[in-house]
C-alpha cells in the first residue's frame, strides 16, 4: 500500500513540475508596413458612355454608312470627340459622373443632342441605338390649284393642288410628305393657323403629285370665309411621320422636334362664290 502511494505522489510530482514549467510565448510588435496607395473617391470614378448610331435617309431608306458619325461632349473646361466606327459603335471614355449633352453630327444629316445622366462607377454605360436622319432636301418649286365645288354636296368645297417638287422622281422608295397650313392672315405658318392637312406622294414616277383638301360648307375650321376673300397657306416638305420624335435642348430650354422641317413655300387662293 504504501509503495503504490509513493509511486502516485511521484506522478503528481512530475506533472505539477511539468505545469509550472509551461510558458505562454508572447510575441513583441514590429514596426508599421508602407503605407498603401490611397483609393480613388467616387466623384473621381470615371466610366465611358457608349452606344450605337444608325443613319436614316430622307427617303425613309436605312443607309448601310454608319461610320463617320462624330459625337461630342463636355466634360469641364475639356472638349471630347469620337468618330463611330463602321458598325455604327462609339464610345466616349473617361467621364466622370455627371450630366453630359452628347451631340451628334455628319455631312447631309440633321444633327441631335441628347442629355444623359452618368454615373461613372467600374462599368460603361450603353445608351442604346440612336437614329439619325438625312437632311430634307426636296425643295417646292411650284404649285397649281383650283378651289371646286364637291361632287358629295353642294355646299363643300374642295382644293385641287398639284405640287412641283425637285429631286428625284417619286416612287415608292423615295415618297415625299408635306404640311399644308391655312389661315385668314398672311402671316400662317405651322404655329398660326386655322387648319392643317397632311399629304404625301404616291409611285406618281414625276416630280409632280396631287392633293385633294375638301373643306365643308363655308368654313375652315369654324371661321367662315365669304366669297372674294384670300385664303393663305404655307406647305412644308416634312419628315417621314414614323420619324416625327423630340429631343429637349439645355442650351435654350425648348423642346426640339426632331427630324427638322425642310423647305416652304407660301401661296393663297380666292374664296369662290
Amino acid at each position: 500500500m504504501s509503495g503504490n502511494c509513493s509511486w502516485i505522489a511521484c506522478m503528481i510530482f512530475v506533472m505539477t513540475l511539468a505545469s509550472s514549467c509551461t510558458k505562454s510565448a508572447e510575441g513583441i510588435t514590429g514596426p508599421a508596413g508602407p503605407a498603401g496607395a490611397a483609393g480613388r473617391s467616387v466623384t473621381d470614378q470615371r466610366s465611358a458612355i457608349t452606344g450605337y448610331v444608325v443613319l436614316a435617309t430622307q427617303f425613309t431608306a436605312t443607309d448601310s454608312l454608319t461610320d463617320s458619325v462624330e459625337v461630342s461632349t463636355v466634360m469641364g473646361d475639356s472638349a471630347l470627340s469620337v468618330l463611330t466606327d463602321k458598325t455604327g459603335k462609339f464610345v466616349l471614355p473617361g467621364l466622370k459622373s455627371g450630366t453630359y449633352r452628347i451631340m451628334f453630327r455628319k455631312a447631309g444629316y440633321d444633327s441631335i443632342a441628347i442629355n444623359i445622366e452618368h454615373s461613372a462607377g467600374n462599368a460603361d454605360q450603353f445608351i442604346n441605338i440612336l437614329q439619325i436622319d438625312g437632311t430634307l432636301t426636296t425643295r417646292i418649286l411650284s404649285q397649281d390649284m383650283q378651289i371646286l365645288p364637291s361632287p358629295f354636296d353642294l355646299v363643300s368645297k374642295y382644293l385641287n393642288l398639284n405640287t412641283l417638287i425637285s429631286g428625284p422622281a417619286i416612287t415608292n422608295v423615295t415618297m415625299r410628305y408635306m404640311d399644308i397650313y391655312f389661315s385668314s392672315s398672311p402671316d400662317v405658318n405651322a404655329h398660326n393657323y386655322l387648319y392643317t392637312f397632311n399629304t404625301y406622294t404616291h409611285n406618281e414616277g414625276t416630280n409632280t403629285f396631287n392633293s385633294q383638301i375638301f373643306f365643308a360648307g363655308t368654313d375652315i375650321n369654324s371661321t367662315r370665309f365669304q366669297p372674294g376673300d384670300t385664303v393663305y397657306m404655307k406647305s412644308y416638305i416634312v419628315p417621314p411621320y414614323s420619324f416625327d420624335t423630340s429631343w429637349f435642348d439645355t442650351n435654350t430650354y425648348q423642346t426640339v422636334s426632331y427630324p427638322y422641317t425642310g423647305d416652304s413655300l407660301s401661296n393663297y387662293f380666292i374664296w369662290p362664290n
